[in-house]
């Protein structure tokens, strides 16, 4: 158990980077259940209204590893403080934009805290524990990353549903506020790593830089083929007959749902990581490939949807754990390039998506989504030494 040595205030601290995280991810996916009625407020295609989801990605994408660098040596709670500053800009912008043009503006704003925010946490949560538990405390920490891409949706959803979608966006704004206000009173401070300059991380041999390539690359692989369709699941279960009064309650099921691939994962990330990616991977194949034409119609897509998203969270822990077990660069920089691989996946999915559906449509955004999560299924595979059959437990001390 992660917290059975450890002080209370270090508990209470990884507590807070893990709602900060979850805070970080259900901003940047919250838009998703929103598609459809900010498409309607601005009048464009909903494949545009994506670019909601890109401009965000992008953001991320291009500064989560350099800022992970870049800011090494300044004071982890002060930037802590700048970020969820940056979330609460951000989100209140897009809940006031008079334009979709301001909306983009407001989220790639949000894209910089993000990649911010997300090269704080890992180093901050390393500099909380021993150095034996590192890694453990990363994932523990980016473990609100996956719960927040499980809830956000359906949870932004359900306000726009009752209220509207800008209304949605002022409670996302509202909670930012509250979770940096319990941040400056109740984060523990932690040191600086020390000069910036003199603290580039170091490399490993070329082997353990190629298995940690691999994870990442599998990472936005599978993120681009999920990003792909989930960006427009909202039109893609109006598309399979569920009527749009009951689309809130169904995105929840959906994310209730999605935490048992969690919950799966951590039950066997450390012990079977090959069978895990592969469990996941062949449920996200599964429910896609039953969304195809009509096979399925109303809460039977629903059920698929549920499917396909339990697969995909499942994956979130192991390429994490993958990544720091690699041992090819630091931990905080490996949780980085997860984080920048994960949002160019999908920055690439939510933008190739919305193109395919604006032209062609779910007859072929569909199979494409699914020919990319096979690709994915089979890299996995095809590389053991990213994703061992078994993990023993002097390998797991070591990643740690």
């Amino acid at each position: 158990m992660l917290f059975k040595t450890l002080p209370t205030q270090t508990v209470i601290g990884l507590c807070a980077l893990f709602a900060c995280t979850f805070t970080a991810l259900t901003s940047e996916v919250a838009p998703v259940g929103l598609l459809i009625d900010m498409a309607q407020a601005f009048h464009i295609a909903e494949g545009q209204a994506g670019l909601a989801v890109s401009a965000f990605a992008l953001m991320v994408a291009l500064g989560a590893v350099p800022l992970t660098i870049l800011t090494a040596a300044i004071d982890r709670k002060r930037l802590m403080l700048l970020s969820l500053g940056g979330y609460v800009l951000s989100n209140l912008i897009v809940a006031l934009a008079p334009t979709f043009l301001v909306l983009c503006a407001g989220r790639a704003l949000g894209g910089i805290a993000h990649a911010l925010l997300m090269s704080i946490v890992s180093a901050y949560a390393a500099r909380l524990v021993p150095p034996k538990m590192t890694g453990r405390a990363i994932s523990f920490v980016y473990g609100g990353t996956s719960l927040g891409s499980i809830l956000g949706v359906p949870g932004a959803a359900a306000i726009g549903h009752f209220a509207s979608w800008r209304v949605a966006m002022l409670v996302m704004t509202g909670i930012a506020v509250l979770l940096t206000a319990c941040v400056a009173f109740f984060l523990p401070p932690v040191a600086t790593s020390g000069d910036a300059s003199t603290n580039l991380p170091s490399m490993g041999s070329r082997k353990t830089m190629r298995i940690f390539l691999m994870v990442v690359a599998i990472d936005a692989i599978f993120f681009v083929a999920h990003n792909m369709l989930y960006t427009y699941v909202t039109p893609l279960l109006l598309a399979h007959g569920l009527p749009k009064g009951v689309l809130s309650v169904a995105l929840l099921l959906i994310g209730a749902v999605s935490i048992l691939g969690l919950w799966g994962a951590g039950q066997i990330v450390d012990r079977w990581p090959a069978a895990g990616m592969f469990a996941g991977g062949m449920a996200m194949l599964i429910g896609m490939g039953l969304m195809y034409g009509h096979i399925l119609s109303g809460w039977g897509a629903v059920a698929s949807v549920a499917l396909w998203c339990s697969g995909y969270s499942g994956i979130i822990p192991f390429v994490m754990s993958g990544a720091i077990r690699a041992r090819a660069t630091r931990p905080d920089v490996a949780g980085a390039a997860i984080n920048g691989g994960s949002n160019l996946g999908i920055l690439l999915g939510s933008a190739l998506g919305g193109q395919i559906l604006t032209w062609s449509g779910f007859n072929t955004l569909t199979p494409i989504a699914i020919v990319i999560t096979l690709s994915a299924i089979l890299l996995a595979v095809l590389n053991p030494e990213s994703f061992p059959r078994t993990l023993h437990s002097s390998e797991d001390e070591a990643a740690s």
